[in-house]
Parts: C-alpha cells; structure tokens; sequence
C-alpha cells in the first residue's frame, strides 16, 4: 500500500498538473480573445476618431470662411454707408442749389411782373405814371 501512495500521489499530482494546465490554456485563449476584442474596439475608436478629427477639420474651415464672409460684409456694408452718406450729401446739396434757384427764378419772375406793371401804369398817350392811382383802387378793393 506503500506503493500505491507515491502512484497515487503521483497520478493526483499529474491530474492536477493537467488540471491547472488546462485552466491556464483556457484563461490564456480568454485572454487571447479579449486582447482581439480590445484590438477591434481599439480600431473602431481610432476610425471615430479620425472622423471626429476630419468633422473638426472641416467645421473649422467652415467657420474660417463665414468669418471672412462676416469680414467681407462689414466692408461691404461701411461702404455702403459712405456711399449713402455722400449720397445725401449731394441730395443736400442739389436741394440747395434748387431752392437757390428758385428763389432766384421768383425774383426775376417778381422784377419781370414789377417791371410789367410799371410799364402798364403808364399811360400811352400822355405818358402819365398811374402808380399812386392804381395802388388806390387796390387799398380800397382791400378795404371791400
């Protein structure tokens, strides 16, 4: 019985040898195939992040280009605004011009009927100057 012990000793020795062997195969083939899972996820990570890398690249481009956009239309509306500016100035100014000539035009239309009614105040024969008359019969036609 002696015998047996170290045989049977040993063969329970053997038996858990393979046991844990196998065991550590199969914890390595697990491990083994997370590090695959993990390479997968990894992989998929890297791409998304290269997308999320490409959809920075472009917003920032895109953002570039509306503020040049918002750059071009500042100018574009300060000159604008100069040219409604000297636009007005001018519209002022051609107003004036206009009054000034209006009022000119109404001064020589005035010298012009003044000149007229001088010419009518006068009689044609005797060559008498009816002014004093005339201003007469327009107070009293005043006075009615």
């Amino acid at each position: 019985m002696a015998a047996t012990d170290p045989q049977r000793q040993l063969l329970t020795l053997i038996r858990d040898f393979a046991s844990e062997k196998s065991q550590g195969e199969r914890r390595v083939v697990g491990l083994e195939k997370r590090i695959v899972e993990l390479g997968c996820q990894l992989d998929a990570a890297n791409a998304e992040m290269e997308e999320v890398k490409r959809f920075k690249e472009t917003t920032e481009l895109e953002l570039k280009g509306y503020e040049f956009q918002l750059a071009f239309n500042d100018v574009s509306i300060q000159t604008l605004e100069a040219r409604i500016s000297m636009i007005q100035d001018e519209i002022s100014s051609v107003g004036s011009e206009v009054e000034g000539l209006k009022t000119s035009e109404l001064e020589q239309d005035c010298a012009s009927l003044g000149e007229q009614l001088q010419n009518r105040c006068i009689c044609p024969i005797c060559r008498a100057d009816n002014v004093e008359a005339l201003g007469g019969v327009l107070e009293a036609n005043k006075a009615n």
